[in-house]
């Protein structure tokens, strides 16, 4: 098969699943292009969305929150057809922008066998060349978090991929064809779902074998309160245990933590590309609800504790990951400091998270997804 996969530059999640979903269907012999869905449409729309994105999120959490449940209102109360279609209409009136004709272009090339999208706005374009009948691709939505978020019932696709079945309810009540559900799962890399042991993580990456480790990633943005969380959990934790603090891009936070905290029980790190095993070395992994960042650290059983930092679709992963048992919910600094010492003291409590996370995500989403794509391509 030949496949296009339409991510968006919004943050790193969008980007690291589609790359685990190029690197299994590669495994399996089909040939994958990914491309920034949102540069379809136009290079000024793109910026000011990913710039706009980034900021709310780091500098304005409640902003960000706000808007996103305003969102979540609107999906709420108008259905995608009727909106998509008086859309479709309106653009036939006027000539189509040069970014969408190249989508469209590229769909009807013939080079692709089908088109997967990893971010609701790219969906969107797919879906309106679709209800305009301007191509006939088969196309695809990838949920990334465990909600329905806004936008996602607003598509015309073969069949929506979604994080878990539980999930079922919630997205067929937003309007979506039950049978159009699919609940394969959040794809990850092969290397998240490869399990080294404990020894083994700390020996490559340097780090005690003895002591006990927490280990804080607040995601490829840095993003939340990082600075009070570090020196709650600083002061905190126990004396034998030691915090890795994960800073991802966010330059700024690395330097100011180097600068401002100075403990035996601290290490920081700046952006890694070894996340797999720094899970693998930690007895508690601390991170925001990301829909990727925790669907990782579930894959690699990683015990799991999330900081409530940023409203929104992140406040519904933490919910519904806490509902399975597969996480430790954390609001503010102190508490969180506290629950992560106690957490540490409690063997049992670690075994049992990551028990439940072996339980309830155990199959390999990229496989399902491949399988799926494969039977409506068959068929085309």
């Amino acid at each position: 098969m030949r496949i296009l996969i339409l991510s968006a530059n919004t943050g790193e999640g969008h980007n690291s699943a589609a790359r685990a979903i190029a690197e299994y269907f590669e495994a399996r012999g089909s040939s994958c292009q990914i491309e920034d869905g949102l540069a379809f449409m136009g290079r000024s729309h793109n910026a000011l969305i990913c710039k706009s994105h980034v900021f709310l999120y780091r500098s304005l959490p409640r902003v960000y929150g706000a808007g996103y449940r305003f969102e979540e209102h609107q999906a709420r109360r108008q259905r995608y057809q009727e909106k998509l279609n008086a859309k479709v209409r309106r653009r036939r009136r006027r000539r189509m922008p040069k970014p969408r004709r190249s989508l469209r272009a590229l769909l009807s090339s013939g080079r692709f066998d089908a088109v997967i999208c990893v971010h609701v706005f790219a969906a969107r374009l797919v879906s309106e060349l679709r209800l305009s009948g301007q191509v006939h691709i088969p196309a695809f939505f990838l949920a990334t978090d465990y909600t329905c978020s806004p936008g996602v019932n607003q598509l015309d696709m073969d069949a929506w991929f979604i994080p878990h079945t539980a999930l079922i309810p919630e997205f067929a009540g937003y309007g979506i064809p039950e049978e159009k559900l699919l609940p394969t799962g959040i794809p990850v890399r092969a290397a998240f779902r490869e399990k080294q042991s404990r020894v083994e993580a700390r020996r490559s990456l340097g780090l005690p074998e003895g002591a006990r480790i927490a280990v804080l990633s607040s995601g490829s943005m840095g993003a939340g309160p990082m600075g009070r969380m570090v020196l709650a959990l600083v002061e905190g934790l126990p004396e034998d245990a030691l915090l890795v603090v994960i800073c991802g891009n966010n330059h700024m936070l690395e330097h100011t933590l180097r600068d401002l905290v100075h403990s035996p029980k601290l290490a920081v790190v700046g952006f890694t590309d070894r996340m797999p095993d720094y899970m693998d070395a930690a007895d508690l992994f601390i991170t925001k609800p990301g829909g990727l960042s925790t669907t990782e650290a579930v894959t690699k059983r990683a015990p799991l504790m999330l900081i409530n930092a940023v409203p929104g679709c992140e406040s519904r992963n933490m919910a519904f990951l806490q509902g399975l048992g597969c996480a430790l919910p954390a609001n503010g600094a102190m508490s969180m400091a506290r629950l992560a010492a106690s957490a540490l003291d409690s063997q049992a409590s670690l075994e049992a998270l990551a028990q439940n996370c072996a339980r309830e995500f155990s199959e390999n989403a990229a496989e399902r997804i491949f399988n799926a794509v494969e039977a409506v391509c068959a068929k085309s």
